[in-house]
């Protein structure tokens, strides 16, 4: 058995900034920049570079914490790894994913030279239906795989990407599978949701449904033409831990958006922001909490731009969650809102006239209509999708009626 390791390099675009490291009381950590660290290598909007050191009290600082895996891919992590390491905890198991996680810090115990093996995607859309192929995905990148979420996923890296590999040495996409118990059709789900955001105008990655909808296959949205862009969520613009994730309003993340993303790209990012949360009523996405919304940058400096990232992880969770609600709160509730309460946050919250917030409305109510009539032809196609076609159909006309209708 192997101690874990207590110090942690932690590497900005390949170079080393700093060191995160165990308190003296191993429940803390404490990250320290190197002395020459320019403002532009800050690992975070929220840590700017300076010699005095940033301390955590319990875990680890909110921008290592944010891509520590959850649900299937930390149980599998845990199954392989916690009786290897004594003591296996959130810092050893960033110790493991660190290196190979959104965004474009590294995190490692060593200088890592080791990189996540290739699969062919286009193989993997088309052969989906083999018995136990996500088991073997997770088997074989779950340790390159630093990325969040309950929903089973990894990252991958395709042997057909057309990147530089010198400058992109990382994964290329992401795999999304699903408990077919717990959540079936999980994966076509978020794919007609993302097509609804795509048609309402809606920045999207590109993404691909496998052909019998096992798999959800994303492209990584911080992929950029010199290497990995800077990621955060909206729990750690805030310094809160990934546990919080569902506290909070979407007023706050409206302020958020206002102090952090560029003044030049402020407007659309509100717009955007209205649109999502406006889809998110209409197809009964619950989940749209504040890890599910981040900001992208070249780098921490003054002259950096930040704009909103896409749109990602919007899924109708009402058809598995028969009283679902919203995420996050809404003029003081989590109930769906009704069209007026949109409206109301539009104009306060997202600084919108009320002919622009009727506009953006509107083009997310035909965006919903546009993907509700390819979610009709592809359950007469596939049938074994067609009752939870139906499903959330029914859903997304009863989140249309009610929040982007005028009453």
């Amino acid at each position: 058995m192997t101690e874990s390791s207590d110090r942690l390099n932690v590497c900005v675009g390949g170079q080393a900034v700093g060191t995160l490291a165990r308190g003296q009381d191993r429940v803390d950590s404490v990250f320290s920049y190197r002395e020459e660290t320019s403002a532009g290598n800050a690992v975070s909007l929220t840590m700017p570079s300076r010699l005095e050191s940033y301390r955590w009290e319990h875990g680890i600082h909110p921008v290592f914490e944010m891509n520590l895996p959850e649900g299937a891919l930390r149980d599998e992590l845990v199954r392989r790894f916690s009786k290897a390491v004594r003591g296996f905890d959130d810092f050893a198991l960033l110790a493991i994913v660190g290196p190979y996680q959104l965004g474009r810090l590294s995190i490692a115990s060593a200088s890592m030279t080791d990189r996540p093996p290739e699969t062919s995607l286009a193989d993997l859309l088309v052969h989906d239906g083999a018995q136990g192929l996500f088991e073997d995905l997770l088997q074989t990148y779950g340790q390159y795989s630093g990325v969040s979420g309950v929903q089973p996923k990894v990252l991958v890296r395709d042997s057909a990407a057309a990147i530089d590999r010198l400058t992109h040495r990382g994964s290329t996409h992401l795999v999304k599978a699903f408990r077919a118990d717990e959540y079936p059709h999980l994966a076509t789900n978020e794919y007609f949701c993302m097509r609804a955001a795509q048609h309402c105008g809606l920045d999207v990655p590109n993404f691909e449904l496998s052909e019998h909808g096992r798999f959800l296959v994303i492209e990584r949205f911080d992929l950029s033409a010199t290497g990995y862009l800077g990621f955060e969520d909206f729990c750690v613009l805030n310094g809160w831990p990934s546990k919080a994730k569902y506290d909070g309003s979407y007023e706050g993340a409206a302020r958020q958006i206002k102090a952090f993303v560029s003044p030049a790209l402020l407007n659309l990012a509100l717009e955007a922001f209205f649109k999502i949360v406006a889809l998110s009523a209409g197809v009964k996405n619950g989940d749209a909490h504040l890890k599910n919304f981040g900001v992208l940058y070249e780098s921490c400096g003054e002259e950096s731009t930040i704009r909103l990232a896409p749109a990602y992880d919007i899924i109708t969770t009402s058809v598995y969650i028969k009283n679902d609600s919203m995420a996050l709160l809404l003029g003081g509730s989590k109930a769906w809102p009704k069209h007026k309460m949109l409206m109301r946050f539009g104009r306060t919250a997202c600084n919108l006239t009320e002919a622009r917030c009727n506009e953006l409305l509107q083009q997310v109510a035909n965006g919903m209509q546009v993907a509700m009539g390819e979610m009709a032809e592809y359950g007469a196609s596939h049938p074994a999708f067609a009752a939870m076609g139906a499903a959330m159909i029914e859903q997304w006309s009863s989140g249309m009626e009610r929040s982007l209708a005028k009453g």
